[in-house]
């Protein structure tokens, strides 16, 4: 029942390439700095809340897209909704993902498996790793490697300051030294209370 209730509350309202500009220089920074002192490294990046997964595939496309080989990008993707992951995990989408303008992308990534319905590709899905988890739960950070990055967008907005901060303190400790953290449009400011800068 309480899955249920989970599944029935969170809001899945996502798309592909949201917020592109944070994801887009993400990329640039990985193929035109990180790379070049972290010599035949994978990249590790942690996505929470994943939602219904178009950001942490939009993610392996834009590293894709900048010329960074896949097999070398590893993407943990965490959600709460176990209806969400199944969905991202079967990695096929509609219309309603698919929004703005330049559309190039899934004529590359994405293939049509019929009338309104693309799946994304398989060199795509393979860097995405799929689990429930909850950032809050004690137990979230356990058995967990360091994170280059961290994706947790409009998430904290639904939070009380304590909670923002908890959240904030726990994604903080995964995250290595000079790691990015990037949060939705409306909460930078929340991250410069904690000592991060904007790039």
């Amino acid at each position: 029942e309480r899955t249920a209730l989970i599944d029935r509350v969170v809001v899945p309202e996502t798309w592909f390439f949201r917020d592109r500009p944070a994801i887009d220089a993400l990329a640039r920074h990985v193929v035109e700095e990180w790379g070049r002192t972290h010599k035949g490294a994978v990249f590790r990046l942690l996505s929470v809340p994943c939602s219904t997964g178009e950001e942490p595939y939009s993610l392996a496309m834009a590293f894709a897209i900048a010329g960074w080989p896949l097999p070398r990008l590893h993407i943990d993707a965490v959600d709460i909704g176990r209806q969400n992951l199944e969905r991202a995990a079967r990695g096929v989408y509609g219309r309603n993902s698919f929004r703005g303008e330049d559309l190039k992308f899934r004529e590359s990534f994405l293939e049509l498996v019929e009338e309104g319905a693309w799946r994304v590709a398989r060199r795509v899905r393979e860097p995405v790793k799929f689990e429930c988890g909850n950032l809050l739960a004690d137990d979230f950070s356990a058995n967990r490697k360091p994170y280059d990055a961290v994706f947790c967008r409009n998430l904290l907005i639904y939070f009380d300051r304590p909670t923002q901060a908890r959240a904030i303190k726990a994604l903080d400790r995964l995250l290595t030294p000079e790691g990015w953290f990037a949060v939705g449009p409306a909460e930078p400011v929340l991250l410069l209370a904690h000592g991060y800068e904007v790039m």
